[in-house]
């Protein structure tokens, strides 16, 4: 009888061990969808679960920030992990296989708007904390108030600057192949503002709910150079080695299957990871040996890293600041991949911000591609930085079953899955020739 009570109490122990474990399993877990909300606001301290602070550089399997997967497509969150296919000839995947959407928060701005606003759904709005949050670091990257300007002499004008001021505020943006230039006012503005464009002037006393049309009859338009700067800033922590040798196959497709046809195709390619590792950033300046450029995609790994968040900001200021960018007429660029927010400290939000608003300045179109393991705040700093540089917001979805999990963005309606490949070829040649062609979804397109 002893040994038979003494045996439960073992068995109970054991079952004891395995609960607790299971709950404080399930408690960690919750830490992955940490966002603002309530009066406590956003936690930066957020580390995700089974990350080594460790930031060296050195492989460590048990944390996954600095797992570089060997055999990519292991774990399946869509439905198509059996067709994810090796490329034997170039030792890596074939291209073609990552799947992504992509959502214009210019073209849907009513619905952007929305996002702030209560509803059934969300008493405050979903993105009013997130709003809050950052507006106790910047105050600059405020998005609710957005001026639409197009300027034409009969036909479009592109790359011209358009500056929005009055005595206390400014705000600069270039018109893109459209014609089309963005504006965004401070949250509480005060009219009146001046529009300057070319060597004219336009008065807003009000703020503008259509498209503002300004002519410049003697303009001339100077778009015959087609020059394409194209710019990748590449997460390179160990986070993103679920992802980054598919990712690399894909950016090179992409590179040889821009259209060159009378273009001058410059390249540039910036790789970052964060404090305390290898390399913080290592920039590849603008050149047009795209083959140079491809060998530098070939030799990058996934590594380092630590905590969720990376040198977001470090990385954006120098791509936009330092590498050298045309300064005759050209279609800016800048693709940015990614499945980590900048540090949350008023440092980093403020050069993450001053970076933002410099692209913008420059005509430099940002294009957010979301990888996996990014959570809502993540997602609404990148759709804010589409949005205020005149980009548009992109993210890898599961329907590949490559890689980790990936969130759907927040979207009016369930936005169309295509290749990423083809994806960014459709909207890189949007921007530098004006050609608006549909998305195509992936199980319609032939391998």
């Amino acid at each position: 009888m002893k040994i038979k009570k003494f045996l439960l109490y073992i068995l109970l122990a054991i079952l004891s061990i395995s609960l607790c474990g299971c709950a404080a399993g399930g408690a960690y877990s919750d830490a992955d969808s940490l966002s603002p909300g309530g009066s406590s606001g956003f936690t930066p301290e957020y580390v995700k679960p089974g990350v080594s602070s460790d930031a060296s550089d050195s492989y460590d399997p048990s944390s996954p920030d600095y797992d570089v997967t060997d055999s990519p497509g292991d774990e399946s969150y869509g439905d198509k992990s059996d067709d994810i296919i090796i490329d034997e000839n170039k030792q890596g995947p074939l291209a073609g296989q990552i799947t992504s959407s992509e959502w214009s928060d210019i073209k849907k701005y009513d619905y952007w708007l929305s996002l702030f606003e209560s509803s059934q759904e969300n008493s405050e709005g979903l993105f009013s904390n997130y709003f809050t949050t950052l507006s106790k670091y910047n105050s600059k990257l405020y998005t609710q108030k957005m001026i639409k300007v197009n300027v034409s002499n009969e036909e479009a004008i592109s790359g011209l600057k358009v500056r929005l001021f009055n005595e206390t505020y400014s705000f600069n943006a270039v018109t893109d192949v459209f014609g089309n230039a963005y504006l965004f006012l401070p949250e509480n503005p005060s009219f009146p503002y001046v529009i300057a464009y070319g060597d004219q002037l336009y008065e807003l006393t009000e703020y503008p709910q259509d498209t503002i049309n300004l002519e410049l009859s003697d303009y001339q338009n100077d778009n015959n150079k087609k020059i394409l700067d194209l710019m990748f800033v590449i997460d390179t922590t160990g986070s993103m080695g679920d992802e980054l040798e598919y990712l690399k196959s894909e950016i090179k497709d992409v590179i040889e299957s821009i259209n060159t046809d009378n273009n001058t195709i410059r390249l540039s390619l910036l790789f970052y990871r964060d404090k305390g590792d290898q390399y913080v950033t290592r920039l590849f300046d603008f050149t047009n040996d795209i083959n140079e450029q491809i060998q530098n995609i070939n030799k990058q790994s996934a590594n380092g890293g630590g905590d969720f968040e990376e040198a977001v900001d470090e990385a954006l200021n120098i791509a936009v600041t330092q590498a050298n960018w045309s300064s005759s007429p050209s279609t800016k660029l800048l693709i940015h991949v990614l499945d980590a927010p900048p540090h949350s400290t008023a440092e980093k939000i403020n050069l993450f911000a001053s970076s933002i608003i410099s692209a913008a300045n420059k005509g430099i179109r940002i294009i957010p591609v979301a990888s996996s393991g990014i959570n809502k705040w993540t997602e609404f700093l990148l759709r804010t930085e589409a949005l205020m540089t005149g980009g548009t917001y992109t993210y890898i979805t599961n329907d590949s079953g490559i890689g980790n999990g990936h969130i759907d963005a927040t979207t009016e309606e369930k936005a169309v899955v295509e290749y990423l490949n083809a994806m960014l070829v459709r909207i890189i040649n949007e921007y530098h020739t004006g050609v608006v062609t549909e998305p195509i979804p992936y199980y319609q397109t032939q391998k």
